[in-house]
């Protein structure tokens, strides 16, 4: 059962008294520390119960295989023997994050940021591999133990873990280079090799055997079955033109990525370091091609309405939401390739009163004729209306694709649902996409009686890309002095799209749905930046735009009955005349556009302020050292995995005259597990050193941080080697992460791109003045995505500036969670948690008993 946990609002900041004495401030706070030391031992015992129970298991069987020679004896035995070195190597590291994490959770009730990920995934691991190890001991003696199967799950789960070794010392360098309370470092602190060293890791193990090992059981087949039709997929992408030749080919290729885990993680690597950005949007697109456009018909609620119409390219007048009451004029989109329509989805789930009967389904029409059950006279207008933005990384998918939930939100919450469908990057980058999205945004609120609502209740609905591209629209909205939404649900989306690291963006790394290559080609599409060669300037680049404005021609396909205004000349109204309704008229020819004289108003779409830097986002926080050991005592009978709300850890504290962070009690360093600095050249290793100099020198340099000592890997290597001399085939456990340079160039050619800090881009990077116009925020991030940070930082803010919001993080989930509601028990239950919120924000009951909440306790 997916556990969904809740959280926090600000509303009781305002009743909060400015200055208290100072024994009042003191004493919460000294209880708040007595608790998370608590909880930190406690869930400290039980992490150390995990690795006692995997010492006890690996000296076990390292002693039987010792013992009884066979076909796979040696390499058991070296397996369990690297595996352990791991485990001790990583444990260090993972005591420290268990306790400095709660510096950086929104506050106590919601205990989610990327250090808990990172601890949670180390955790998952360590657990399937006692799990392999158990089965091993109870099952070696008997006929049919499957020693080639178990002991290359031991191999797997050793490669793993030894990347989640590099993946976390990474992480510790992300810790070192951040401020206190903020998850992404300063990029002027951040050195390009540290990217190039965290983008470089080897990925093969995690998209192999042990391919979203890290989620709930129930979505494991799941990625088994998406990781193979990727590998599929991408060879029948390079192999052959067309649609049809492509799906059979896949079909064809699938049986041997199914029966070989280790071609299919080479296969999906080689993709994501070489595929550009068009192989991504076919992949993307896959569900809205052939027999799987269907699907959602037979897989979700049947509605009443579900039409695709275009919104014209045609200027129109709005009543300003401030005090003076003036018109405000919403022009059409025109950036990049000049104006052009908007294509939009209504669905409903029965037919309402001013809805066109064109838009109704015609066959579902003659069905309800023929069984005399069909309404005569449409339900009334409904009081709310939903508008609804897609994800798709801004460059694939539409609404087509998210149809399936959209259907089950139709009938559950009973509320028309307009989805939109933007144009796409990189034929559309930024931005184009918001300028549509607030275009139908606006024109949804002077034409709610054509969609059959009143529009007293409005609420913004997004996922992924269409989260970020919902709080833009609502802050562009706040801008123009019109009608905000009543509320915005933005479930895992990134809110900062640049190539910053976070310990959560570091899951890229093992994410089946979200590689590195394939986020960052997205995040350079929406952008406008051209994919180039290694060594070229891409900063001023752009793919799409011209010159010479020309009418856009949007990547999705036109339907024949079109939505467009009476064509007869008419004289523009000025501001502030009264202005007649338009006609409406369907059409089944694609008509032509008029020119549209495009005036500024303020601010110019998508131009708004440039900034360079992170803002300061300060958190208040004690600092404290971590002294002392942890008691391993507590028995391993009837293991459970602790729950995050529990894992509380104690803050940092000034040590005597020592102003350096501290993870452990260690104080020495470690060689680097990637590797990357003995492969620079001697000017290169000179440079970075009179780099690192100067950043000491620097005194707003935020304070290093003292590594525990770990096993070097020259010893795991000649493990590694001493295990290969004597196997019967090759065992697949690297000894150092691959470097790739084709993955490397992805950040640090896009990295420095100024347009990559647009506030409606990042909305984190936006200034106080724009989030403070935004109206009640509803986050659901997913504690294992990679966009995790993200939503946590951007409730910092939202907490700061005093605005309304509530942050509810979906366990053991993976990016995307909303598409697998069919075929996911916990999905469902998220897509739940999301259907209360769409309630709440507009102002009816949640329904009860259908969230999911935590109850995995210690």
């Amino acid at each position: 059962m997916a556990a969904v946990k809740a959280d926090s609002t600000t509303e009781e900041k305002a009743a909060a008294p400015e200055s208290k004495p100072a024994a009042e401030s003191v004493r919460p706070k000294e209880h708040g520390h007595r608790d998370k030391r608590k909880k930190a031992d406690v869930v400290d015992s039980a992490y150390n119960c995990w690795f006692k129970t995997l010492r006890s298991l690996t000296a076990n069987n390292s002693e039987y295989f010792e013992r009884h020679k066979t076909q796979y004896s040696s390499r058991f035995s070296s397996a369990v023997c690297i595996l352990q070195g791991h485990a001790d190597a990583i444990q260090p590291i993972l005591e420290g994050f268990i306790r400095i994490a709660p510096d950086f959770d929104v506050d106590e009730s919601t205990p989610s940021n990327g250090y808990r990920s990172l601890v949670k995934v180390v955790g998952t691991c360590i657990r399937r591999i006692i799990h392999v190890q158990r089965k091993v001991v109870n099952n070696r003696d008997g006929l049919l133990f499957q020693s080639k199967h178990y002991c290359q799950e031991l191999e797997a789960y050793a490669s793993v873990l030894c990347q989640l070794r590099a993946i976390m010392d990474v992480a510790q360098k992300v810790l070192a280079k951040s401020k206190h309370g903020q998850l992404f470092p300063e990029e002027k602190l951040f050195p390009e090799f540290l990217f190039e060293e965290a983008e470089s890791l080897d990925k093969e193990c995690f998209y192999g055997r042990c391919v979203g090992f890290q989620f709930c059981s129930s979505m494991q087949p799941i990625f088994h079955t998406i990781s193979t039709a990727m590998a599929s997929f991408a060879e029948a992408y390079s192999d052959h033109d067309g649609q049809l030749t492509r799906a059979l080919a896949s079909l064809l290729n699938s049986g041997k990525y199914a029966m070989n885990p280790e071609l299919r993680a080479r296969t999906i690597v080689s993709m994501c370091d070489k595929a550009d950005i068009s192989f991504c949007k076919a992949f993307w697109n896959i569900t809205e091609e052939g027999p799987l456009q269907h699907m959602s018909g037979f897989l979700s609620s049947s509605v009443n309405v579900n039409k695709v119409f275009h919104i014209p390219a045609m200027p129109f007048e709005m009543e300003s939401s401030l005090e003076d009451g003036e018109l405000v004029t919403i022009t059409p989109p025109c950036s990049q390739t000049g104006p052009g329509p908007v294509q939009v989805r209504l669905i409903c789930f029965e037919n309402r009163e001013g809805q066109p009967e064109d838009i109704s389904s015609p066959i579902m029409d003659q069905v309800e004729e023929k069984l005399g059950t069909k309404k005569k006279v449409p339900a009334p207008k409904s009081d709310a209306l939903i508008i609804h933005i897609h994800g798709g990384g801004f460059v694939a998918q539409s609404s087509k694709s998210h149809e399936m939930y959209l259907r089950t939100w139709a009938k559950d919450i009973d509320v028309p649902i307009l989805s939109v469908d933007y144009s796409l990057a990189p034929a559309h980058p930024f931005p184009r996409a918001m300028e549509e999205c607030f275009f139908a945004y606006a024109w949804a609120l002077k034409n709610a009686h054509i969609l059959g609502t009143t529009a007293e209740r409005v609420c913004l609905a997004g996922d992924s890309a269409g989260g970020n591209l919902c709080v833009s629209v609502a802050m562009r909205a706040a801008n123009y002095g019109i009608r905000v939404p009543d509320g915005v649900l933005a479930a895992y989306t990134p809110f900062l799209v640049r190539y910053t690291p976070s310990p959560s963006r570091l899951l890229c790394m093992m994410d089946p749905l979200l590689p590195m290559g394939i986020l960052s080609r997205c995040i350079a599409a929406y952008a406008g930046l051209k994919e180039k060669k290694p060594g070229e300037d891409v900063s001023s680049s752009s793919s799409t735009t011209s010159s010479t404005p020309q009418l856009s021609t949007p990547e999705h396909n036109f339907s024949s009955a079109r939505l467009v205004f009476d064509p007869s000349p008419t004289e523009p109204k000025r501001s502030g005349e009264g202005a007649a309704a338009p006609k409406l008229l369907f059409t089944n020819t694609s008509g032509g556009l008029c020119e549209v004289h495009t005036p500024s108003p303020s601010p110019p779409g998508g131009d708004g302020p440039v900034q360079t830097d992170i803002p300061v986002l300060t958190v208040e926080t004690e600092t404290a050292v971590i002294q002392g050991k942890l008691n391993t005592e507590p028995t391993v009978d009837n293991l459970k995995e602790p729950h995050f709300e529990d894992i509380a850890l104690s803050p940092y504290e000034e040590d005597s005259g020592d102003s350096e962070w501290s993870l452990t009690d260690k104080q020495t360093e470690v060689d680097s597990p990637s590797g990357v600095s003995d492969e620079k050249s001697p000017e290169e290793g000179s440079e970075g050193k009179e780099k690192d100099r100067a950043a000491e020198d620097d005194p707003n340099r935020p304070s290093s941080l003292s590594l525990p000592s770990l096993p070097s890997l020259d010893e795991i290597s000649m493990a590694i080697s001493k295990m290969t001399e004597s196997k019967p085939e090759e065992v697949v456990l690297p000894s150092e992460p691959v470097h790739s340079p084709t993955s490397i160039s992805h950040v640090t050619r896009y990295r420095p791109s100024p347009i990559l800090n647009n506030p409606y881009m990042s909305p984190l990077l936006a200034d106080d003045e724009l989030l403070k116009g935004l109206p009640p925020v509803y986050l659901v991030p997913c504690a294992l995505d990679p966009v995790l940070d993200d939503s946590i930082m951007f409730a910092h803010r939202l907490k700061a500036l005093g605005i309304p919001y509530k942050l509810q993080v979906v366990e053991e989930l993976s990016h995307g969670f909303l598409n697998f509601t069919s075929i996911c028990k916990e999905a469902r239950q998220a897509n739940d948690l999301c259907i209360n919120n769409l309630l709440e924000m507009l102002g009816r009951r949640p329904r009860g008993g259908r969230v999911a909440t935590p109850t995995r306790k210690l």
